[in-house]
């Protein structure tokens, strides 16, 4: 099935709606679906609402992603010339067949009505039925092509019945109409017999000025009109006007576009232009009491559209209010479903966002510059007086569900859906007849709640957003990015290993060694402070699968770690506590006046609940004995720990053993139940880890590194090295360089 758009801004007037009623006619004859993208709002250049026009005139942009065999553009209604221009850019560059119903100034085919005749005849009936021979035309702008025209069958009639005359340009609006009225009531210029208006609006003026002003209309003067618009037909007295012109130019529209698209015309019959003779012209019989009726009945329409507005109001009022309180879209939708029955007059409607209209939580403001995308997202497709239903992604060249399905002819007006200048997508509406949708205050303050509830939930999203980044940022300290204390507690309690299969260890600061002399007190009040810091760094460079470390307090660290096997964490930590001070040695070798933190640590299992088991090795921690007097198992390992920071040291069996004030055999049987290595075992690997690392950063000879390592003799370490490896030192160089 053929489809056309029509490009429009908001339909305000019945004229707009008739020429929407000869396109529709014209093409659903055919069978053509016709895409109405309208606004709700419109503006000048200068419109203090800009960012709201915007967000209005976001919906032409959906020309780009529609499928449409042709477009008709109706350029005369678009005020603004950048909208004018970036429609015409639009249109170039997806190549769509294209009609321009207001001429030719953005160079695209136009057509024309011919309307002279009907002011011919017009002009002819006040002649010869009223007797009118002193004749003015007020036309409109000098040079316009409608202006022309029906100027021209005034001037033919006038001559035709060699009538006197004067033509007056006027605006097509109220400016010239009412100066021209108050010459006449001001008697600056004579008062003719008739005045032909080229327009309604016009004429409606020139009479509202002659009657303000004493003058009667139709007794002192005849006044007509052009357009056959309702505000002349609802005026009094009621204009005699020329009607149908906008219906011809819709159906000789359409009709053009088919012949670019290759569509067949159904060959509608030619309505045209008609005259409606009215009171202006004294064609109605002067009923008695006839103006206090009319006025009366003026006045109550007006009264009864008040009511009736401010009743919309309340209803809708309440809408808003309920969607501004949704917590999720889907409850939107159920408000959607729940207000559509106020509006009037449509058949189908469709609501479509963007599939990322609630994306970026983080900025709940963000304007869409993007264009459409290749999906839209239907939350709610519906049919009068039927419950809604979700309608899922569908291809936006379709631009509603149901035009991808088999259906009859089709009359959708879409219309974008924003808040300001943040658009979320687009409505799309299906009526009847054309004269069935306006831009009502039902219509706008719809749009406006659905708008609005969406702009509320994607600031509840940011609220949401907000409150976890600040739970996130909780559960981190902020001076290292390690887990907090609260952090760790949560990491615990989600561990899905087994608590007996999950060891954990507290390290902290017993006290300060100099590495050389101090100078002065303040350098070493400086020093302390910056070994938390670097207890902190080395705790954060531990290496190790699945280690997760944490800051629990100002010197305090906490170190989680999986153990293997039948591995104690006992063994498991005193081997990530030799780690440890190997990290502060290399993070603190070549400065001057460094000073090294004296770690010490307990350790146990990961048990349910994990903040008890927390606060119970907190407790042990801070009654743990700490300072030099350090005697038995704990001096072992801080011996055992000097041993790895430097192993290239001649070390002594009996040295230890007079350090720790026990035998030799005694220094052996603790070493290997506690660390489950030999005293010496632990030294050689100590040693080749050592010589591994020099191997493969310097360019030391293989001698000395032996002689760095603690070796005196090069062959005795190249045979502990291959023994220990399974390669030579140089074969190890090699393969890891």
């Amino acid at each position: 099935m053929k489809r056309i758009g029509v490009i429009i801004p908001a339909i305000t007037d019945n004229l707009q709606s008739e020429l929407l009623d000869g396109i529709y006619r014209t093409a659903a004859a055919a069978g053509c679906d016709v895409i109405v993208v309208t606004t709700a709002t419109s503006a000048l250049e200068f419109h203090i609402q800009s960012e709201i026009m915007e967000g209005e005139e976001s919906i032409y942009a959906l020309l780009e992603r529609a499928r449409l065999d042709g477009v008709l553009l109706v350029s005369q209604y678009f005020i603004k010339e950048t909208v004018r221009q970036k429609l015409s850019e639009i249109i170039r560059k997806t190549r769509i067949p294209c009609i321009d119903l207001g001429g030719t100034a953005l160079g695209f085919d136009t057509v024309t009505i011919p309307q002279d005749e009907a002011v011919y005849e017009l002009t002819s009936h006040i002649i010869e039925q009223h007797g009118c021979r002193d004749l003015l035309f007020l036309a409109g702008y000098a040079e316009n092509p409608d202006s022309e025209q029906r100027m021209q069958g005034f001037l033919r009639a006038a001559k035709a019945h060699e009538c006197t005359y004067e033509i007056h340009y006027g605006d097509f609006w109220k400016t010239k109409a009412a100066e021209l009225g108050t010459e006449f009531v001001q008697q600056k210029r004579p008062l003719p017999d008739a005045v032909i208006c080229a327009s309604d609006i016009m004429a409606v003026t020139l009479c509202d000025t002659l009657h303000n002003g004493g003058i009667s209309v139709p007794d002192d003067v005849i006044v007509t009109g052009f357009d056959g618009h309702l505000v002349a037909l609802s005026h009094f007295p009621s204009i005699t006007t020329v009607s149908g012109g906008m219906q011809e130019l819709g159906r000789k529209g359409t009709e053009k576009l088919f012949t670019l698209i290759g569509c067949r015309p159904a060959g509608s019959p030619d309505t045209g232009m008609h005259i409606l003779y009215s009171a202006s012209c004294g064609c109605v019989k002067r009923l008695q009491g006839y103006e206090e009726a009319a006025l009366r009945v003026q006045d109550y329409i007006r009264h009864e559209a008040e009511a009736t507005e401010m009743l919309d109001m309340r209803i809708h009022s309440d809408y808003i209010t309920k969607a501004s309180d949704v917590e999720t879209l889907g409850e939107l939708t159920s408000v959607i479903d729940q207000i559509a029955h106020t509006l009037k007059g449509y058949q189908s409607m469709f609501w479509c966002l963007y599939p990322d209209w609630d994306a970026a939580p983080e900025q709940p403001d963000m304007i869409r510059k993007k264009s459409f995308p290749k999906q839209m997202l239907c939350v709610l497709a519906k049919d009068a007086w039927q419950d809604g239903r979700n309608g899922g992604l569908f291809p936006t060249a379709e631009i509603v569900p149901m035009l991808s399905q088999p259906h009859e002819p089709v009359l959708l007006f879409v219309l974008s859906l924003h808040a300001s200048s943040q658009v979320f997508g687009y409505c799309g509406l299906a009526y009847a007849n054309a004269a069935d949708f306006s831009v009502s205050v039902m219509l706008f303050n719809m749009m406006s709640a659905v708008a609005n509830g969406l702009r509320m939930l994607r600031h509840k999203r940011y609220a949401e957003y907000l409150q976890r980044k600040i739970e996130e940022a909780s559960l981190y300290d902020k001076m290292t990015d390690m887990l907090s204390k609260k952090g760790l507690l949560l990491y615990l309690e989600k561990q899905e290993v087994q608590s007996s299969r999950t060891g954990i260890m507290l390290v902290t600061i017993d006290k300060l060694t100099p590495a050389v002399n101090v100078r002065s007190s303040s350098t070493f009040s400086d020093k302390v402070m910056q070994t938390e810091l670097l207890l902190a760094n080395a705790i954060r460079l531990l290496s190790g699968k699945h280690l997760q470390t944490a800051r629990l307090d100002k010197r305090t660290f906490a170190v989680v770690f999986p153990l293997s096997g039948k591995e104690t964490p006992e063994r498991r930590a005193e081997e990530i506590m030799i780690q440890l001070e190997v990290l502060i040695r290399k993070m603190q070798e070549g400065t001057a006046e460094a000073f090294l933190p004296e770690p010490y640590y307990i350790c146990g299992i990961c048990r349910s609940p994990a903040e008890q088991c927390l606060s119970e090795l907190m407790d042990r921690l801070s009654t743990q004995p700490k300072g030099t007097g350090f005697t038995g198992i704990h001096e072992l390992k801080k011996i055992r720990r000097e041993l790895h920071k430097a192993p290239e040291l001649s070390w002594n069996l009996g040295e230890i053993a007079r350090r720790l004030n026990i035998s030799k055999n005694y220094v052996q049987k603790l070493y290997k139940e506690h660390f489950g290595i030999s005293y010496i075992e632990d030294l050689i690997e100590a040693r080749i880890h050592m010589a591994q690392e020099l191997l493969t950063t310097t360019d030391l000879r293989i001698t000395e590194i032996a002689e760095a390592c603690g070796y005196r003799n090069d062959t005795h370490f190249m045979r502990q090295f291959k023994d220990k490896t399974g390669v030579t030192p140089t074969e190890y160089r090699n393969r890891h360089s």
